[in-house]
């Protein structure tokens, strides 16, 4: 699934192309993919509008139009936003046939929302707070907001839990997926089933600089494009973060700090790469 940085990705990708595109036509082929509301509904309120803004909550992409009305997506596990669409490019990597919402333009370009899977979500509404799952989300951690205090004030509220699902929990810190909290942890050598209570000041520090750095970095590089190959920019191009990452998926390779065979263990049904030597429990 997409995480942070690859939306992030996507998002500025958007606002520097279609930023005050007027919509032309719509063309829906999977109709479960708009959640709201209904299809008639959307098609109406779609057609002829402008994009004003393109923000990012979380891993929802939030698309503002001229009518003040929000279009959200959620990419779900292989959902892709390509711009502009160019069937001859994209034909070789991104299967057509998966091409569920198609919008065109007034210049007759394309924006296509493309999902193997299907696990993609579409909302058009008034107000964010309409889409329930966003209203739970936590704190934005590449936000000024997010200091080392409020990384603190969050981690008191589960004491008890363990750090990576911690991490991977919505509700706390939004965006970290599987694999940048697998980096985060790796990188400040701390054992992914550590209890957040075990953890001292200078842990604390570290893994919260980490978040901020592994994040920033990732989105420099335009995000992961690991074994499953799911992702795309909208330019229809892979994430280039993935040369950078220094454990996840990479069972059986030396630890670059200490050499030792980096290991794989089943963390709450996802799997967790760490290097036993440099992460104790």
């Amino acid at each position: 699934m997409p995480e942070l940085p690859e939306v992030e990705t996507i998002r500025r990708g958007l606002q520097r192309k279609i930023k005050n595109k007027q919509i032309k036509d719509i063309v829906i082929n999977v109709n479960k993919i708009v959640k709201k509301p209904s299809l008639g509904e959307f098609i109406t309120k779609i057609k002829g509008k402008k994009i004003k803004e393109v923000d990012r909550r979380g891993k929802y992409i939030i698309i503002h139009l001229d009518s003040e009305d929000k279009l959200i997506v959620h990419l779900g596990m292989t959902g892709l936003l390509i711009y502009p669409y160019d069937n001859k490019i994209t034909e070789k990597e991104i299967n057509p046939k998966h091409n569920h919402l198609i919008f065109t333009f007034t210049d007759d370009t394309q924006l296509v929302f493309n999902d193997v899977r299907r696990f993609g979500k579409i909302f058009l509404v008034s107000n964010v707070d309409e889409v329930e799952s966003i209203t739970k989300l936590g704190v934005e951690p590449l936000e000024d907001y997010f200091t080392e205090e409020v990384f603190i004030q969050i981690l008191n509220k589960k004491k008890k839990g363990k750090i990576k699902p911690f991490l991977m929990n919505q509700k706390f810190i939004t965006g970290l997926g599987n694999i940048y909290a697998n980096e985060v942890l790796y990188r400040s050598n701390i054992h992914p089933l550590r209890l957040i209570s075990s953890l001292n000041k200078k842990e604390v520090r570290n893994l919260y600089q980490q978040i901020k750095l592994v994040l920033i970095e990732a989105v420099k590089f335009r995000g992961s494009t690991v074994a499953d190959e799911a992702y795309r920019d909208t330019n229809g191009e892979k994430g280039k973060f993935v040369k950078k990452l220094q454990v996840y998926d990479r069972k059986g390779e030396p630890c670059i700090k200490c050499g030792h065979s980096i290991e794989v263990v089943r963390i709450e049904g996802r799997s967790s790469f760490i290097c036993p030597q440099c992460q104790k429990l």
